[in-house]
């Protein structure tokens, strides 16, 4: 399904009940939007879910996703450190798989008549042609990482984010693996051992966080954000070399991976 002929199907409410219970059809298919609150408070920077950790939730379901995005109840809270601001991560899926969702702790976002998110976005992101030819060649890929890859190795690593323009650079690291688990992680410009690895992924951490993304269907995804339509690059061994996406759900998601010089321990 390609975005032009998202867009000339469009949005249409199926019934009175169907619109009310903010179901539509989006090529055929009914459709209906679920949120869960993100527990985001005010002046607070930690405790907040991303839209990554709930939709994993359904994608481990099985349940397909046409839009993942933050968005807000519409309620009025106190505007004071500490209290609730209403923020709320809100995803696209089949109805058929509602129950299931519901069964996860989501609610139906039409249950909220106030709430403020981006009613376009399933004509946004890309298309269910490129998702899947995405989601394939990683597939491949990492079927070729299996086959050549040791529980020892080392890599070089960076990553860039194109929608954050006050993001503190991150350097140019290299990761060492011991028995599948990062060992160190080397600056190479500052020439230091970093003490903070919590971002840091091994070869099998990051294949799965491209498939998560991937999954969440994102605005774009490709090579490099000036080259979205080639296809992302990977090495003989299958070493992810250069890899964008953008999920589009919050700011600072818009991610370009560059990685190289792997060598097998």
């Amino acid at each position: 399904m390609t975005k032009n002929s998202r867009l000339a199907f469009g949005l249409v409410c199926l019934s009175l009940t169907a619109c009310d219970e903010n179901l539509f059809n989006l090529v055929g298919e009914q459709h209906v939007r679920v949120y869960q609150d993100d527990q985001a408070i005010s002046c607070a920077d930690t405790g907040t879910i991303s839209v990554k950790t709930h939709g994993k939730l359904l994608i481990d379901e099985n349940i397909e996703l046409h839009c993942s995005q933050k968005g807000n109840d519409g309620m009025s809270y106190t505007q004071s450190c500490g209290s609730e601001t209403g923020s709320i991560n809100i995803f696209t899926i089949h109805h058929k798989d509602l129950d299931t969702a519901e069964s996860l702790g989501f609610s139906r976002l039409s249950t909220l008549p106030d709430a403020q998110f981006d009613t376009k976005c399933e004509f946004k992101v890309i298309s269910d042609a490129k998702k899947y030819a995405l989601i394939n060649q990683l597939k491949d890929q990492s079927s070729n990482w299996q086959t050549n890859k040791t529980a020892e190795y080392k890599f070089q690593y960076n990553v860039k984010y194109s929608d954050c323009a006050t993001f503190a650079p991150t350097p140019i690291v290299t990761i060492t693996v011991i028995n599948d688990e990062i060992s160190t992680v080397y600056d190479i410009e500052n020439e230091t051992f970093l003490t903070d690895i919590t971002d840091y992924k091994t070869i099998d951490e990051l294949y799965s966080e491209l498939d998560l993304l991937l999954k969440l269907t994102p605005l774009e995804a490709g090579l490099s954000p000036s080259a979205l339509n080639k296809l992302p690059i990977f090495g003989a061994t299958g070493l992810p070399e250069q890899y964008f996406i953008d999920s589009g759900g919050e700011a600072c998601d818009a991610a370009n991976y560059i990685m190289s010089d792997l060598e097998l321990l």
